[in-house]
């Protein structure tokens, strides 16, 4: 009786691993464009977004290798503002590393940029939700990140918002 009891417990011990295992880390099939225009009706903005339209222009930016995006949607403000809303498809893990690094130096550069022309710009930027959910990768600037996670959430992408 001991033995069986024992082996149930290793085989559903090994199961569950096995899910864990597998499980992924963020969405598998995310409708960027449908999650970033819910981001921007969200109302978490003060400023007029406007899409990039263009994933050059994206690509430039952020200065991305154009090989690691898969696709993205990009809303960029007035630039009275520091708002922004990019969302990318990486083409792959090790892809979606690299735009994150490249989101975090970008975050980095609208800092300085924004310390003299909109100095009070400066704490929505380091606000900012800067992360990687798979294979997508987020970069949101906004006036309430609190009103943006609560919109990706209901796409499957966890952030925290309160950092």
């Amino acid at each position: 009786m001991k033995k069986t009891a024992v082996s149930v417990f290793l085989c559903i011990a090994v199961m569950l691993t096995a899910v864990a295992c597998g499980s992924q880390s963020g969405p598998t099939n995310l409708d960027i464009k449908a999650a970033a225009a819910a981001v921007i009706k969200s109302g978490a903005y003060t400023d007029t977004m406007s899409e990039t339209g263009d994933a050059s222009t994206a690509i430039s930016l952020y200065k991305l290798d154009a090989a690691d995006v898969a696709d993205s949607d990009v809303y960029f403000s007035s630039m009275a503002t520091a708002e922004e809303c990019a969302i990318f498809k990486a083409a792959s893990k090790d892809a979606a590393a690299r735009i994150l690094t490249a989101c975090k130096d970008r975050q980095a550069s609208q800092v300085t940029a924004y310390q003299n022309y909109v100095p009070t710009e400066v704490a929505k930027i380091n606000a900012a939700i800067i992360t990687q959910a798979g294979d997508y990768v987020f970069y949101i600037v906004s006036n309430d990140q609190t009103k943006v996670a609560s919109v990706l959430s209901q796409y499957g992408v966890t952030v925290d918002a309160g950092k």
